[in-house]
């Protein structure tokens, strides 16, 4: 149990061979990016993601979820103010799901404010590996959030019918990392829920250069942890079952 709302420990860059190969969800280097944890009871969870996200100053929470459906389904025409794009397509695999082959994508943006992160994170009562989300500028190409995020898609596809193979799981870690690594080539900064053991929270990618002020703003007015303690911090979390959430 945390003493206080929430905590958070820094990565400047991002260790592959350290701390990155115990994470179950990725796999491999992601390049010269900076992480920032964010770890909290899962009891504080809406709390604290309204409270760090919108500390970042960045205008926008860009968002993209999967749901199973039906042969013969069709995304429906309306919209929503937040919507950019419906999207179904055809699972690589349906194994025990034949009757749910298909899927659809749903991909909105929303105002990094408070409420709306607070509505944004009600996707994560089920980790899984059919939501993510990235934070960005106002001005960026909306787009290019769907061209980055369309990487999900193939993972969200992926068999999920429990005869998961050691070639699957690494071929899903993979994908994965490369979500990551092209959503911060494209400008965002993209966010991966922690899996609520022992503790909520996130890990929010950067830059390695923008990473200072990504910290310094996360980080103010809260226990803030960088270096050897921060490595302590993290590890201990994984060494207790904690992980990052997609797998």
């Amino acid at each position: 149990m945390l003493d206080e709302r929430y905590l958070i420990a820094g990565q400047p860059r991002w260790d592959p061979e350290g701390i990155g190969s115990v994470v179950s969800s990725l796999d491999g280097p992601l390049g010269d990016l900076g992480a920032v944890w964010v770890f909290c009871d899962p009891s504080e969870e809406g709390n604290v993601w309204a409270s760090a996200l919108p500390a970042l100053q960045r205008g926008n929470i860009f968002t993209w979820s999967a749901k199973l459906r039906p042969e013969g389904w069709d995304p429906p025409s309306e919209r929503d103010e937040h919507s950019m794009l419906w999207r179904s397509g055809q699972r690589a695999a349906t194994e025990q799901f034949q009757g749910l082959p298909r899927f659809e994508s749903k991909y909105q943006v929303f105002p990094n404010t408070e409420p709306a992160v607070r509505d944004v994170i009600g996707n994560l009562g089920t980790r899984s590996s059919g939501f993510a989300c990235a934070v960005g500028d106002r001005e960026e190409p909306r787009g290019s959030w769907i061209q980055s995020v369309q990487i999900m898609e193939t993972h969200f596809s992926l068999s999920r019918d429990f005869k998961n193979s050691i070639d699957l799981e690494s071929r899903r870690r993979r994908i994965a990392s490369l979500y990551v690594r092209f959503s911060v080539e494209a400008g965002f900064f993209p966010v991966i829920p922690l899996n609520r053991h022992p503790h909520a929270g996130l890990v929010l990618f950067c830059p390695a250069e923008s990473y200072p002020d990504a910290f310094r703003s996360m980080a103010r007015g809260v226990t803030a942890l960088e270096g050897s303690k921060a490595t302590t911090w993290i590890n201990d979390f994984l060494g207790q079952g904690g992980d990052l959430a997609y797998l």
